[in-house]
């Protein structure tokens, strides 16, 4: 039985959803205005009136996008280490994996509702909630998504055949708004089993958006 380790690269996103109340409303769509990479003083804005802004009491969503032709797969022997120089036994990209309904045909998308009016708030994040609010449903929402490029991750597992792209599979999700969908993917496996992440690899930030949704917009 080798060992193997296998990277995951390409573009990432840190996606973070807010409720807010309606006295944050206008103030927050000034501030954004028509450009949702208008972002700069939304940090400051949040931190001060609101909550830090990777904080999220609807949901916060850190994982690869769903590109099919720009998320890699760099498969390496288990005695390596990231950026040790060493070269992949194998590389790949997202399309060349097998669907994974081919290994699970009971399987089915995450899908994360980011829609005023039926997004829930988390119970742990409104239990410790400075200041309080009584509402358990947002009919407000600020979704942050900032965008990175670089390593995401890494698995280490066992296998007694040296692996092939067909062997592994991507469970996909998407995040749904008024927008649009932000599609990515969810969970990773070889051969139909669940790959768990081993760490975490570098990547730079390549920007951030920001929008506001209200009941009364949509």
């Amino acid at each position: 039985m080798a060992k193997y380790r296998l990277e995951i690269r390409g573009w990432g996103m840190d996606a973070i959803a807010h409720s807010i109340t309606d006295e944050h409303v206008e103030p927050i769509r000034e501030m954004i205005g028509d450009d949702s990479e208008n972002t700069w003083d939304l940090h400051e804005y949040f931190a001060d009136n609101i909550r830090d802004m990777y904080d999220g009491d609807l949901f916060r969503n850190d994982k690869p996008f769903w590109y099919d032709d720009a998320t890699y797969f760099f498969l390496f022997n288990a005695d390596t280490k990231p950026y040790d120089g060493s070269e992949p036994i194998k590389d790949w990209l997202l399309k060349d994996c097998t669907p994974h309904y081919e290994f699970d045909e009971v399987s089915e998308s995450v899908n994360i509702p980011c829609w005023p009016g039926e997004t829930k708030v988390d119970d742990f994040a409104k239990k410790y909630a400075d200041p309080p609010y009584e509402y358990d449903v947002a009919d407000n929402i600020v979704f942050y998504v900032e965008e990175n490029k670089g390593g995401m991750f890494y698995f280490e597992f066992e296998s007694d055949e040296e692996p092939n792209p067909k062997d592994f599979s991507v469970e996909s999700g998407s995040i749904e708004t008024p927008d649009s969908d932000w599609d990515y993917c969810d969970k990773f496996f070889y051969k139909g089993v669940e790959l768990e992440i081993t760490d975490y690899l570098d990547h730079n930030g390549k920007g951030s958006q920001a929008f506001l949704f209200t009941k009364d917009d949509v």
